[in-house]
């Protein structure tokens, strides 16, 4: 029994392991740090969803306000802004390798005895953390415009779970583009890809509201599930909510993701380019 256990046990524990995970630390912070010397990556997805917001309440709160649960329109516009944040952020990880591969820092990373899988999974966790801020930033921002969760605080922080949940799934897709083509605008395109979609759902208000075909488009639009189970997050007592299709979604975004992440790596490992 002991021999078994040291042999599976072992390859955890080898020094090998051991310098990938130290490796992991180091690379993410040094992402972390240019991700704060690129304002464009850190603050645009921020700003720019933090100005619709404010757009979006100031001009249609007092048209739509009679058909928002609550008849609070802020429960509405925010879960979208943290949605397309999710994707516009996304881009980060993508945005971190095209600048490592043109700048040849990741052919020399390249030569170095680490795991390969160490040379994606630091920008895509450095985007996680960024996208966290930015989730945790726009829903104060919400606060301060009368966001006023039925569920409480919980409601609050599973709503930035949910924001990070699905933007993992994008910073893994846009990784896989950035470290396949090496190219910024290859990149960009994750964003344009799912961008126009979050206008064909229920965008301005509940999925109830939409008749003719917008209703048909948000039946089959993949982000209309996750859009009403973050708003459900806001509107409804736990009790009442329905979270497992949009939780499927994003759980669907993530495993692809993280399947174009580990063929676009073995194919990079394999044949070196």
């Amino acid at each position: 029994m002991s021999t078994i256990t040291t042999a599976v046990a072992g390859p955890a524990w080898s020094p090998a392991a051991a310098k990938s995970w130290a490796a992991l630390g180091s690379l993410t912070a040094r992402s972390l740090k240019s991700c704060l010397r690129t304002p464009s990556l850190l603050l645009s997805p921020l700003l720019t969803s933090a100005f619709f917001m404010i757009i979006y309440e100031g001009q249609l709160s007092s048209v739509t306000a009679a058909t928002t649960p609550g008849g609070r329109y802020i429960d509405v516009v925010l879960p979208l802004c943290l949605l397309t944040t999710a994707f516009t952020g996304g881009a980060t990880a993508g945005q971190l390798l095209v600048s490592d591969i043109g700048s040849d820092y990741h052919a020399r990373l390249w030569l170095t005895p680490v795991s390969r899988w160490t040379l994606i999974t630091a920008p895509v966790l450095a985007g996680v953390v960024v996208l966290t801020a930015q989730a945790a930033a726009l829903t104060a921002l919400g606060l301060l415009l009368g966001l006023n969760p039925s569920s409480g605080a919980p409601a609050l922080l599973a709503l930035i779970g949910a924001t990070v949940m699905l933007g993992t799934g994008f910073l893994l897709l846009a990784a896989a583009v950035g470290l396949h083509t090496g190219n910024s605008s290859a990149v960009g395109s994750v964003t344009l890809v799912f961008f126009p979609l979050s206008f064909f759902t229920a965008t301005f208000v509940p999925r109830d509201q939409l008749g003719g075909w917008m209703a048909h488009a948000a039946d089959i639009n993949p982000l209309t599930p996750p859009l009403e189970a973050m708003r459900g997050l806001l509107t409804s007592p736990w009790n009442e909510q329905n979270l497992l299709p949009g939780t499927l979604v994003a759980l669907a975004i993530l495993v692809a993701g993280a399947a174009a992440a580990h063929l676009t790596l073995t194919r990079r490992t394999r044949t070196g380019v």
